[in-house]
């Protein structure tokens, strides 16, 4: 009966094949399958049937056909600049597979691919695993594009989400305190880039201040707009609006900043005098081009490494700031405005703000006094013994400091005016 298939033996080989043709008279096709046994020709003959009445068009076009032709007509138009490069880098990972057919992957050349993973290590001969983040990187980006194939009837089902996605160990990073700030600032002083490092202690992205101009910059009010993020670098650099409207606001700068942003605009207008630079960019290159952020960030790791501080990326200040924020006593409220994010959001506290040790030895203190009502005097620990302050360690709630003596940081407070103080912490 038309429309029902056939099953049949190839008299070349002994192989089964299940066969269903579609179309009409004039544009019919064939699809076949092949198979080791009958029963398993016939069982892919109801697959084919199935695929006919839900509508399905499985393609025939590799995977390496496919990824290419999604990334310029479906990825392009709908995801930002950084986002269409990683999905570019991620196909290179995806090369040992990229020939397998569409309709004939499987989850587990995926898996494979992705425990095979490596990347070219920069200026080294040989190569080296990829990092877990990368591999997850890629395997989202695969998750997307089949899903979509998926949607479209060209795949079965997306392989790409029955393999786990790679697990990324959460990064330690250290507190950052004052004294670890101002050796910072020492290191890069001078440097063609130090006032971007200045605003990355602000809480500025590298992106944000990369995209920076002249017109965003209030050294007078001592502020900084933030309106755009940079996407690329070079030539090919362009600055697109900043992902969510929380993040383009106004914020204000701390004097330390705008002392070195003012110091950087003369500098780069001894530079190009002749040059219209009221809306240029803030930090270009010595040839007046955007600069690559993953380039400042090893530019400012070997100032750190010359200066024999520990290594840190330079999107570690942004984490920074928030310590060093919640450590001078700011309310929460205050640092989850300037790092600019949502009301209510508790990744200020839980991912950036960082606690030192000082600061963890104050809460120990704390509990001491509240569970016994007795024990040392808060951060003691962490003041300097010749101060004499609390050294009997039996000092009472409410004694034992001048007014105005609370704090952290170093300062001691006794548990009635810790408890009875603004807390630092929610």
């Amino acid at each position: 009966m038309s429309g029902e298939g056939s099953v049949f033996r190839r008299t070349a080989d002994g192989a089964w094949l299940a066969q269903l043709s579609t179309g009409g008279r004039g544009h019919r096709t064939y699809r076949t399958r092949s198979a080791r046994t009958k029963a398993e020709a016939r069982r892919k003959l109801d697959e084919l049937k199935a695929e006919r009445d839900a509508g399905l068009n499985l393609s025939k076009q590799s995977l390496g056909d496919y990824l290419r032709r999604w990334l310029a007509e479906t990825a392009r138009p709908t995801v930002r600049p950084n986002t269409l490069r990683g999905y570019e880098d991620a196909l290179l990972h995806l090369r040992p597979i990229l020939d397998i057919p569409l309709d004939r992957l499987t989850a587990e050349d995926v898996e494979g691919c992705c425990n095979r993973m490596t990347t070219h290590r920069v200026n080294a001969k040989g190569q080296r695993p990829a990092s877990p983040k990368t591999v997850r990187n890629v395997q989202v980006m695969l998750r997307r594009a089949l899903g979509q194939a998926l949607d479209r009837g060209h795949v079965r089902k997306n392989v790409a989400g029955l393999v786990p996605l790679r697990r990324v160990p959460r990064s330690t990073v250290e507190a950052l305190t004052p004294e670890r700030a101002r050796a910072i600032l020492d290191a890069v002083a001078g440097d063609r880039y130090e006032a971007a490092v200045a605003l990355g202690l602000v809480g500025l992205r590298s992106s944000e201040f990369l995209a920076l101009s002249r017109a965003d910059i209030d050294l007078d009010a001592m502020t900084v707009t933030i309106r755009f993020q940079m996407a690329g670098s070079g030539r090919r650099a362009v600055r697109v609006e900043t992902k969510t409207s929380a993040s383009a606001t106004t914020i204000p700068l701390p004097a330390f900043v705008v002392e070195r942003l003012r110091a950087h605009l003369a500098r780069q207008d001894a530079e190009r005098p002749f040059f219209p630079i009221d809306d240029w960019l803030v930090f270009v290159t010595a040839d007046g081009y955007a600069v690559n952020g993953s380039w400042l960030t090893k530019h400012f790791q070997s100032l750190l490494g010359r200066a024999g501080l520990p290594e840190m990326r330079l999107h570690d200040l942004r984490h920074g700031a928030a310590s060093l924020l919640v450590a001078a006593g700011a309310h929460p409220r205050v640092a989850t405005e300037m790092l600019r994010h949502a009301p209510g959001s508790r990744v200020t506290m839980e991912r950036y703000a960082h606690v030192t040790a000082a600061q963890q030895r104050e809460g120990a203190d704390l509990l001491d006094w509240a569970v016994t009502g007795m024990g040392q005097s808060v951060t003691q620990s962490v003041t300097d013994p010749e101060e004499g302050v609390g050294q009997g360690g039996t000092e009472s709630p409410g004694e034992g400091l001048h007014e105005g003596e609370s704090g952290s940081g170093g300062r001691i407070r006794t548990y009635g005016q810790a408890v009875n103080s603004r807390p630092l912490y929610h």
